[in-house]
């Protein structure tokens, strides 16, 4: 496999080979091996690693006898704590019965494969090692006068041995072990035949009290919340996101017949980005109060606050279509561009507020003519301020140097929020400005009493 790795991937810089059992998370059983890569820096190769990890997979697959899995590294295998191998689709089978979990875990590997997007699909739980159960009849049993725990020490100490007692000599310590001797003891008719004396003093062959049966046992059961789970995972290739295909896996599992004993649960990256998307959602909510909240106690009003807020959602329609022209995925990383924009995309709204209120308090000018000569004069401060902080994302938004593609979709939604609603805000919220001033001067003038109208006017 290395010869083969060296041959196929000239971009390999490290090759680290494990076999058997390593211990730690993923201890694995004696018969598997895993061999890691690290690869040259990505400013030295033209190929990525999910199409080194492509290019290898047909090479492995000759290997007679053998179950090759080959996947790029990727991020998260420290947020599920090394589980799933590091899959980025991940789903859970919660159920006690094992025979009717792995069943159900066969069908969703098939289901999984057949999926557009999706490749090395595989079952945590492996085949059973082989086994014999000693079934008890204790109806019979307790006929004879023995108990279940008689039948069980009988056994114990015929085949595995029983500490009788301990030999000291010179200071060391031997074990006695009674037991059978191997030839007594190596087939299954041997061990059948082990005599069973009952309180009476009859002796029985064992065969006579218990039934022999073949069956496999699990060679691990993993649990999540205390119940008994099994894990069917894959990668994802290709350019697809993970949305999108457990969308599709769910539309096809309303098809799947599942006992109802069984449950079905996506885990793994899905359920980390479900939970992160919560968790954003309530940061969203809060920074969108807090900056209000902010903007009320500065302003000493409600009404000024909520008008600057309208910049908020005119910055959707620049995230939205620079997401689609640059055909990016709407993230985490992206989600958290979008709360940062509540407290950025304002800034141009409260500088053009904040300078019209100034026109109108300290210098006296009209409402139409504050909020032009305002528009006027901040047009400059705000153009400056928008333009510097697209500059200084544009390098992260292309995504230049190693590792820049995760925080390129962040600078990308920060850079099309900031444009929209500057551009918008300059005419919009002048115009809500104006709006809001005639409505509330109307009801103002609607209220006065009109017999006390000439009064006030030769007062004034």
């Amino acid at each position: 496999a290395e010869e083969i790795i060296q041959a196929l991937v000239p971009e390999v810089e490290n090759i680290m080979t494990e076999v058997g059992s390593a211990g730690g998370w993923q201890s694995a059983s004696v018969h598997t091996a895993s061999i890691r890569l690290s690869l040259v820096p990505q400013s030295e190769r033209l190929r990525g690693s999910q199409e080194i990890a492509r290019a290898l997979q047909p090479a492995f697959d000759k290997f007679p006898g053998v179950i090759s899995r080959i996947r790029a590294g990727g991020g998260g295998f420290m947020m599920r704590g090394g589980q799933g191998g590091g899959d980025r689709l991940s789903l859970n089978i919660r159920g006690y019965d094992l025979s009717e979990s792995a069943a159900l875990g066969v069908q969703l590997k098939r289901l999984m494969e057949s999926i557009e997007g999706v490749s090395d699909a595989r079952i945590s739980r492996s085949a059973g090692r082989p086994e014999s159960r000693i079934l008890i009849d204790r109806d019979k049993v307790a006929t004879m006068g023995l108990s279940v725990s008689d039948i069980a020490t009988t056994i114990r100490t015929s085949v595995g041995g029983a500490t009788a007692t301990y030999f000291r000599e010179g200071g060391e310590e031997y074990q006695i072990l009674v037991r059978y001797q191997e030839k007594d003891r190596l087939s299954s008719e041997d061990v059948m035949a082990i005599p069973i004396q009952t309180p009476s003093g009859l002796v029985v062959p064992l065969q006579s009290l218990v039934r022999l049966e073949r069956s496999e046992g699990p060679l691990a059961i993993q649990r999540k919340d205390q119940q008994r789970i099994v894990t069917v995972s894959g990668n994802l290739s290709g350019t697809r996101d993970i949305g999108s295909i457990v969308g599709e896996f769910q539309e096809e599992l309303r098809s799947l017949n599942v006992p109802p004993d069984l449950a079905i649960v996506f885990s793994g990256e899905w359920e980390e980005q479900q939970e992160a998307f919560f968790y954003l959602q309530l940061s969203f909510l809060l920074a969108v109060i807090l900056v209000y909240l902010v903007m009320a106690a500065q302003f000493e009003s409600f009404r000024y606050p909520f008008l600057i807020m309208f910049s908020l959602p005119l910055a959707s329609i620049g995230v939205v279509l620079v997401l689609f022209l640059t055909d990016t995925s709407f993230n985490i990383q992206a989600f958290v561009g979008v709360i940062m924009l509540v407290g950025i995309a304002v800034n141009n709204a409260i500088v053009l507020v904040d300078y019209v209120l100034q026109l109108q308090r300290d210098h006296g000018f009209s409402l139409v003519d504050s909020l032009v000569t305002g528009g006027r004069r901040r047009l400059r401060p705000i153009l400056m301020t928008t333009l510097t902080t697209v500059l200084g994302l544009t390098p992260m938004a292309l995504g230049i140097g190693e590792g820049a593609e995760l925080q390129a979709p962040m600078a990308r939604v920060l850079i099309g929020g900031l444009i929209s609603s500057t551009l918008i805000t300059l005419f919009l919220v002048p115009t809500l400005f104006l709006t809001m001033e005639k409505v509330r001067f109307g009801r103002r003038q609607e209220k006065l009493d009109p017999a006390v109208e000439p009064a006030m006017g030769q007062t004034s």
